[in-house]
């Protein structure tokens, strides 16, 4: 069964805990790591700066304490995480959100979830300007 390397759970740990109990339910069916959870004030404008963030610092979801954001992807023992795979960021977008779902259909988690794929939550991913698959965030 996967599990969380140590630098993926601290990353997860500075998070809302919907973000939590949504990836520690995900990470029992489906092997993935946590890229980013909170970002101080550098990391957020070197984000920017890198076009990874359309947003300056303090205005991310994950300038906040506890981050109401993560950046999570798909992980291989064999592969690592392969950035240009991106059916399978698809994939693992749709795995995540399906979780998201049950898990607030079960009262287990409060807030809805944003994809970064899917900005506007139509369910259709060609109208998107700004892709950002690793991306999850609360709808608060």
């Amino acid at each position: 069964m996967p599990k969380f390397s140590y630098s993926s759970f601290t990353k997860l740990s500075t998070c809302h805990q919907d973000l939590q109990a949504l990836f520690y339910e995900v990470i029992k069916y489906f092997d993935c790591a946590i890229i980013g959870g909170y970002r101080n004030e550098f990391e957020q404008e070197k984000a920017f700066d890198s076009g990874n963030s359309k947003v300056n610092w303090p205005d991310s979801s994950h300038n906040k304490k506890p981050s109401l954001a993560v950046d999570a992807a798909p992980y291989d023992l064999i592969l690592k995480t392969d950035w240009k795979d991106l059916p399978r960021f698809h994939y693992f977008a749709g795995f995540v959100m399906g979780i998201a779902i049950k898990l607030k259909d079960d009262g287990k988690i409060t807030h809805s979830i944003r994809w970064g794929g899917d900005w506007d939550k139509d369910t259709q991913i060609k109208d998107e300007k700004f892709r950002d698959l690793c991306h999850y965030e609360l709808i608060v």
